[in-house]
Formats: structure tokens, sequence, C-alpha cells
């Protein structure tokens, strides 16, 4: 199933003829189209699926290579990079992998990465919010519950809540990493989206106990709090996921 995610959470343009081609051979160097060490399509390869100029195309792989996608090797032309070079993290990154059909153990990769980051998060956010700090997470809590599920207000919303906490951290190192948790908790919010029956009602009130153990400023609940919120999302998306993978097979049957 391919998403979309939110320019919220890229950088890049898809409008613009530079942001197409990029997305283009990134989506082919994530699924596998364009194996590691070979040579990446020229823009000549690309003319008969869109639009591109020499410009165009050359901006594009010098964005591809500051992601550690592609790699420019003397004497034999620009190559897909190994996969252990790209940079995982970057939200640019992160959104062709969902737009690319991510797999299992992608996903669970992704909400162990959360399970290491968001609880400590939250922990450090009971301890050293401001008032100015509790506000924002309570607004953003606020538009969770007072739009429809699954509203664009709605997701946007969601995203600030954890953006919200992890500023209240007041470690500018741990907030590198909101981006990333961004993109993994909108890609499971658009997955989960059609086929809700009781997810969205089951996240208010595990976000709403995370919100009210920082209010208590206590740091070890909020972050079992938040562990729990992480863990119920990751089960939720991979019952989903394993739902439609059979409703799939049925088909096909």
């Amino acid at each position: 199933m391919q998403l979309h995610v939110n320019a919220r959470v890229t950088r890049l343009n898809p409008d613009r003829l530079f942001g197409q081609v990029a997305h283009r051979l990134a989506v082919a160097i994530i699924t596998g189209a364009s194996p590691t060490g070979a040579l990446l399509p020229n823009e000549d390869d690309l003319k008969g699926e869109i639009s591109v100029s020499r410009t165009a195309y050359r901006e594009a792989v010098k964005f591809l290579s500051g992601k550690g996608l592609v790699e420019a090797r003397p004497k034999s032309g620009t190559r897909v990079a190994p996969r252990e070079a790209w940079n995982l993290l970057d939200p640019d990154v992160l959104a062709w992998h969902f737009e690319a059909d991510p797999n299992e153990k992608f996903i669970r990769d992704l909400f162990e990465l959360r399970l290491f980051v968001e609880p400590s998060a939250a922990r450090l956010a009971a301890q050293r919010r401001s008032d100015a700090d509790l506000k924002r997470i309570e607004a953003a809590f606020r538009g969770m519950v007072e739009n429809p599920p699954y509203a664009a207000l709605t997701v946007s919303a969601d995203l600030a809540f954890h953006e919200a906490i992890f500023a209240a951290t007041r470690n500018p190192p741990l907030q590198c990493l909101a981006p990333a948790v961004s993109a993994t908790i909108q890609w499971s919010l658009f997955l989960k989206a059609p086929d809700d029956r009781f997810f969205f009602t089951a996240s208010l009130i595990d976000h709403e106990r995370v919100f009210d153990a920082i209010v208590q400023r206590d740091g070890d609940l909020a972050a079992a709090r938040m562990s729990g919120l992480v863990i119920d999302s990751l089960n939720s998306t991979l019952g989903l996921l394993a739902g439609r993978a059979d409703a799939e097979a049925g088909k096909t049957a």
C-alpha cells in the first residue's frame, strides 16, 4: 500500500521538476529497482516517464547524494550507494520508504526507535517543562479531541503534541529526532484512517494519560505511559497491515 507523507515532514517540493526527478530516482533505489552499485539512470533514460532537463537532473542527483542514496565514483559515474550509507532518519528518505510500501521489519525498526526515544523524551519533558510548554502540549491534545478523526487538523495536532514534548526536553540533539518520529506517526495515521474501528479513541486515551503525567511532573510515569502509547500504535499498525495482506491474498486466490 503506497502512502504519501505530508510535506510538513519533508523538505522536497514535488511540484518542482527536480523534485519529481529526485522522487522517481529515490523510489527506484529504495524498492531495489535500482540496486546497490548500479549506475543511476541518466536524464535520457527518464524521458520516457517524466519531463526532465539536464539542470533538474543534476539538482536531483546532488539532492540524493546529500542524503547518502547515491555516490559519485571516479571513472565509473554516479551509482546507488549501499543502504548503510543512507540517512534513514531523514524525513525525505522516510517518506520515500513509506511510499515504496515498507516491509514489516522496517516498520518494527522505526517503532523500536520510537520506543527508545519517546519515553525518554516524555520523562525529560515532565521534569523540565515550563508552563508555556504545558500549554503547547495541552493545545495540541485539544486539537486532537475537538477535530474529526484523521482530519488534516487532527493529524497536525497529533504531530504537534509529540513535537511539543520533544521541545520541552530542552535537549537540542534529542529534538533532532523529532522529524523522524513525526514522519512515522503521520504515515501510521494515514494507514489507519480508512479502516479505523477503535484505534483513534484508544489513542486519545493514551495521549491524555501521557499529558496528565507531564502535568504531574512525574517523569517515570510519563515514560511508562509513552511506552504504552508507542506499543499500542505498533500493534494496531501491524494488525492493519496483516489484515490488508490477508484481504489481498484472498482476492488473488
